[in-house]
């Protein structure tokens, strides 16, 4: 068994990468490496948090699963403890669930890595535990190093005269940030310590979003769903603070019940060389 800064975890191992999971909080992915290499893909908070409604919730990095729109009381939910894990011939379920009697949303992360190449697919699943009707959406975050590029593709859907494209800023955001870069093919945003934050939006209907870093191109593949969004209609966001970046999609609000549930799929693609500078062709 693993370790990450204290929480148990155990491994997925696959002829092109392995991946780390912890297996008393979250769901939280918190370790993802090429075969042979013992660098983290993935970025590292273990001392960041903050109080909430609930008590006190640690980030930790990795990746993560929460539910938009953000509200304190339920996005933050602290997730110590709960966590259920289920091992199946295609990977790994990760499940936790709010102490009963409390009310709140449940979050699942199913992992599928596949066994032809460094890819790893995901589907995450919010489940209404309140008593009553809530509506959310699943909002799939991942937490990276400093040092790389985030892309947001967001080209022009054609030549008519009306508007087809809209980016959301935050209100800590400032216009001039030398992070931020605008490109014919879309966005990008610096992974540079500095502060105030930076936090950017955009719908885009390419159904991707990636981050590069020392030449390895972490690739997030998504469908991009039709319905009703958060955030001023944003399925991709980034937020870059002085110690992380996130790369941040979130599939449509939706009206559940009690007991139903909505999710939301990823597949992760890991490119090195060549496919680095193809992928990212259109943004030079």
């Amino acid at each position: 068994m693993t370790n990450f800064h204290g929480h148990p975890t155990r491994r997925l191992v696959t002829d092109y990468l392995t991946l780390d999971y912890l297996i008393d909080a979250g769901p939280r992915l918190v370790r993802l490496s090429l075969k042979g290499s013992d660098i983290n893909l993935l970025g590292e908070a273990p001392d960041v948090g903050w109080e909430t409604p609930g008590g006190y919730y640690h980030l930790l990095g990795g990746h993560r699963l929460w539910a938009s729109p953000e509200e304190p009381g339920v996005t933050y939910a602290p997730d110590d403890s709960g966590l259920s894990v289920r091992e199946i011939p295609e990977g790994v379920e990760l499940l936790w669930e709010p102490k009963t009697g409390e009310g709140g949303l449940a979050k699942f992360i199913r992992i599928e890595p596949e066994t032809d190449r460094a890819a790893l697919r995901f589907i995450h699943r919010i489940t209404n535990r309140f008593s009553y009707p809530v509506t959310y959406a699943p909002w799939a975050i991942t937490v990276l190093p400093l040092g790389g590029t985030a892309y947001l593709p967001c080209p022009p859907a054609g030549e008519d005269f009306q508007p087809d494209r809209a980016l959301v800023l935050w209100p800590y955001v400032r216009w001039n940030d030398s992070r931020l870069g605008l490109h014919e093919a879309g966005l990008t945003v610096k992974a540079e310590a500095a502060m105030p934050p930076i936090k950017i939006g955009a719908f885009s209907a390419s159904g991707w979003t990636a981050y590069e870093r020392d030449g390895i191109l972490l690739f997030k593949c998504f469908e991009p769903l039709v319905g009703e969004y958060s955030d001023k209609g944003c399925n991709v966001e980034i937020y870059c603070s002085d110690k992380l970046l996130e790369l941040e999609t979130l599939a449509p609000a939706m009206y559940m019940r009690p007991g139903q549930a909505t999710e939301f799929s990823e597949i992760w693609e890991i490119h090195t060389g060549e496919a680095v500078q193809e992928i990212l062709a259109e943004f030079e």
